[in-house]
Parts: structure tokens; C-alpha cells; sequence
């Protein structure tokens, strides 16, 4: 079985990187674009999907300029449920949008795999309201099986201007277990740490490209990263 499991990670990563290559390139360029502009590189998502956010964020070999969205509510460590139920209240989005000042210079990165609850649509469409660019990565197909929970009855992938298919089964777990009777091996975190690593480098390159040093951080556990990681967190982070 777990040799199947191992086949079946490698096949969704394969077909990931096949078929949404050339969009994380353009999620890298809207980024970019935007960061060059003026803009901020905001990133979230809520309840597992938080970990999306978490692998731009202040990794060794990642990119620096970053913002994260996560405030406690989005996370899993106050009540195993909290997450779930803040993200389907969709007026929930405003004071989301109010608190982090959301504006038409800033591109948003969310993390959503079923792409349908309100807070998480809400937040997209008001990005993209007030002229903001919306990368998603989730998965559209994960519509085909369930209602949206937003008022539109539209999905997070209808508020974005770059979708980025995450390849997962059904559900996300979708890898059948019969001693659980049901789906198990989750895979859109694994795909969701490739795509965001996938996303840094391809940004690191377009800064070179454009003759600028990209601001990458270098492991706190090698000699020299402190010392080399301290301009950084001064320059974008004022730490």
C-alpha cells in the first residue's frame, strides 16, 4: 500500500508541475510586477491551508519580501474548529480586508483547496473590487461535488485572475484506505510547499533578470546566515 501512496504523491506532483508550470510563472510575474510597483506580496489561507502561507514565509532559501495574512483565528492551534467556522462566515472578509489594507497596488496568494467557503470568496472578490490581483491556488474541480457557502454562488477561483489547479483528488484526501474505509494522504500540502518554493525561485530569477539582487534569505542554522539575513529583516520586516 504504501508503495501505491508513494506512486500516487509522485503522479499528482507530476502532473502539477505538467500541466501549471506556466501558471506559477505568471503568479511569479504578478507578483513581481506588483512588489516593483509598490505593491505588497500578501499571502493566507485558513484552517491546513495556512501552511500554504507559512512555506513563503521567512523560509531559509525563501523570498523575503513577503506579507503574511494569519491572524489566529485562521490557524488550528486555539480550537480545532475555529478556522472552519470563521472561514464560512463571509462578512468575516471585511474586517480581514479593513485590518490589512488591502489596496489596487497588492497582489493576494490564497490557499483554499475546495475554493468555496464565503470569508475566502468574499476576500477575493473585494481584492479584486478594489484593483488588487488574485492568485488562488485550490482546486476548481472540488466545485463539481460541492455548493458554494458565498452569496454569489460563485467559487474562489471566479474572483482570481491567476488559478493554480493544486492536481488533488476529491476532498484532498482522496488515496482510498480500505482498513479506514475511506480517503486518506491528504496531498495539497505537499503540492502546496512545491508550488510556493516553485513560485520564490521563478520570482528570484525574474528579479536577476531585471538586474536586481533578489531578496532571498539565506538557513540561520549555517555560518554567515545570521550576519546575512540581518539586512533583510531590517529592510522588509523592520526587525
Amino acid at each position: 500500500m504504501m508503495e501505491n501512496y508513494y506512486h500516487y504523491v509522485i503522479a499528482n506532483l507530476k502532473n502539477l508541475y505538467t500541466t501549471q508550470i506556466e501558471k506559477m510563472d505568471e503568479a511569479a510575474k504578478c507578483i513581481f510586477e506588483a512588489l516593483q510597483n509598490g505593491g505588497r506580496f500578501l499571502v493566507t489561507g485558513s484552517g491546513h491551508s495556512h501552511m500554504f502561507a507559512e512555506e513563503f514565509y521567512v523560509r531559509a532559501g525563501g523570498f523575503a519580501q513577503v506579507s503574511p495574512i494569519l491572524p489566529n483565528e485562521f490557524l488550528l492551534h486555539d480550537h480545532p474548529l475555529k478556522s472552519t467556522i470563521i472561514e464560512r462566515v463571509e462578512v468575516y472578509a471585511t474586517v480581514i480586508f479593513d485590518l490589512y489594507k488591502i489596496n489596487s497596488k497588492d497582489v493576494l496568494v490564497i490557499a483554499s483547496n475546495s475554493g468555496r467557503n464565503g470569508m475566502i470568496v468574499e476576500l477575493a472578490k473585494m481584492a479584486q473590487d478594489c484593483g488588487a490581483k488574485v492568485i488562488s491556488f485550490t482546486n476548481p474541480h472540488h466545485i463539481e461535488g460541492s455548493k458554494s457557502r458565498h452569496s454569489s454562488g460563485k467559487y474562489l477561483c471566479d474572483f482570481s485572475n491567476v488559478v493554480i489547479n493544486n492536481c488533488t483528488g476529491p476532498g484532498d484526501s482522496a488515496f482510498y484506505v480500505k482498513e479506514a474505509d475511506t480517503g486518506m494522504g491528504a496531498t495539497s500540502t505537499i503540492a502546496g510547499a512545491f508550488v510556493a518554493q516553485t513560485i520564490s525561485i521563478l520570482l528570484a530569477k525574474k528579479y536577476h533578470k531585471a538586474g536586481l539582487k533578489p531578496p532571498v534569505f539565506k538557513s540561520s542554522n549555517v555560518d554567515g546566515g545570521d550576519e546575512w539575513n540581518k539586512e533583510l529583516f531590517e529592510k522588509y520586516y523592520s526587525v
